[in-house]
């Protein structure tokens, strides 16, 4: 209940984030209460995208459906991997979804995400600027599933 005030009234996003270091430091110095936080938030992150996926397109190519992670928290990943790729194979081996996608993979930008921001606004205008969609990001990890493999 402490939190609460943090988290609606006083809510100071510096705040957090150097909650959210310290709980980092805790994880990986094996605190399991500290891994357990990380984990669920990996579960809810994984939630979000499991939730776009039936009205999400077929994807075909070798990277999967591309999930792309923009924010902090994905410094974080080797502590929220274990509860996000839980709930997504999970919800891929219901059937519904790994007859439509064979799996994943997270990216983070390399450039501004202004850019396509810009290649937007040029589309609804009529025009077109070419971006090279490869050169934009980087796999940080890939999942299939029918098993995993990292990069």
């Amino acid at each position: 209940m402490g939190m609460l005030p943090h988290l609606y009234r006083d809510f100071k996003k510096s705040y957090f984030a150097g909650f959210c270091k310290k709980l980092a430091e805790g994880a990986e110095a094996g605190d399991a209460l500290c891994r357990y936080v990380f984990a669920q938030a990996g579960r809810v992150l994984a939630r979000h995208v499991e939730a776009v996926l039936p009205a999400a397109q077929e994807v075909t190519g070798r990277l999967g459906v591309p999930i792309l992670c923009v924010g902090s928290v994905w410094k974080s990943w080797a502590l929220l991997q274990p509860g996000f790729t839980d709930v997504l194979d999970k919800a891929a081996s219901s059937g519904q979804l790994k007859a439509r996608f064979h799996g994943y993979s997270l990216l983070s930008l390399q450039h501004s995400s202004a850019l396509g921001g810009a290649s937007l606004g040029a589309q609804s205008l009529g025009a077109r600027i070419d971006l090279e969609y490869a050169a934009n990001a980087k796999v940080f990890y890939q999942h299939t599933f029918s098993g995993s493999q990292n990069q």
